[in-house]
């Protein structure tokens, strides 16, 4: 706890020392302000001031130092309400597998399965067969296969199984207990190399269809995604500027046709230092 207050203000600190200065110099003058229009319309006040000097001091510097570690404090969680609708969007930095909601997840085009062959065991494609299904692949396979039927899909020339490859933005909903997990193909493979590889047109393409999955198969419930896109098949942009696609996809699809009441991104730790989310919550609290 104490080590992420130092961060958030390490942070914070660096980020806006400047704007932090004045809303601090702002309000020391404005108890200044206040002070010398006391002090002229009242003796009682002068005279305090005057025999407490050291007391009004020190209450100015620790005003003035609240107000600015208040500006600069870089928070851990934002929320703002998507416009025109009674969705709420929430940004926060921690763990997706600890939320109690749904999931949105993305994998690749070919929905594999094996864990350290092709699917890094770090991704959270990986870690969902390994938390979840308890590293059973096959059972993995078997559940994302029969929710496939009927999908349309490609056979190609790929020297593993499985062979057919989806269009991007296909959606598979898995139920987890109470909740369920959506994987959306957001990702190309190499048929050799089996590398994954994604970009902005991609990923927005992924997006449309994850969330049209969800208006539909969700039930309203609440859905949790994370930083989509800056994993193993990262889409090469900014952070900051991928939050910022995200949000804006959640945004546009949910205006038109409707999502969840509470929509988490969750991002992970090691973002910290390279995301503000306060800028997000500003940008859209002004629509």
């Amino acid at each position: 706890m104490l080590d992420e207050v130092i961060k958030s203000l390490q942070v914070g600190i660096a980020r806006r020392w400047q704007s932090g200065l004045a809303e601090a110099l702002s309000v020391a003058g404005a108890i200044w302000l206040i002070t010398e229009i006391s002090t002229k319309v009242s003796d009682t006040a002068e005279h305090w001031v005057k025999d407490h000097g050291n007391h009004y001091s020190a209450f100015v510097l620790v005003t003035a130092a609240i107000w600015f570690i208040k500006h600069v404090y870089e928070v851990r969680s934002v929320s703002f309400n998507l416009p025109t609708t009674n969705t709420k969007i929430e940004i926060r930095y921690g763990d997706l597998f600890k939320e109690q909601t749904g999931w949105l997840i993305g994998v690749g085009e070919f929905f594999d399965s094996a864990v350290g062959q092709v699917v890094s065991k770090n991704s959270l494609h990986g870690k969902l067969i390994d938390n979840v299904y308890n590293g059973d692949a096959d059972r993995f396979r078997g559940l994302v296969d029969a929710e496939l039927v009927g999908v349309k899909g490609t056979r190609t020339q790929r020297s593993i199984s499985p062979k057919m490859k989806y269009e991007i933005g296909t959606t598979v909903v898995l139920a987890n207990g109470a909740h369920k997990v959506f994987l959306v193909a957001m990702s190309r493979t190499h048929l050799e190399t089996h590398k994954a590889s994604s970009d902005v047109p991609t990923l927005w393409i992924a997006l449309r269809g994850a969330l049209e999955s969800i208006h539909n198969h969700g039930n309203g419930a609440p859905i949790s995604l994370p930083l989509i896109g800056n994993g193993q098949s990262s889409v090469n942009i900014d952070p900051q500027h991928l939050l910022r696609l995200i949000v804006l996809a959640i945004v546009d699809y949910g205006r038109k046709a409707g999502l969840p009441n509470q929509v988490s991104i969750i991002v992970p730790e090691d973002c910290f230092r390279v995301l503000d989310i306060r800028e997000i919550r500003r940008d859209w609290r002004r629509r």
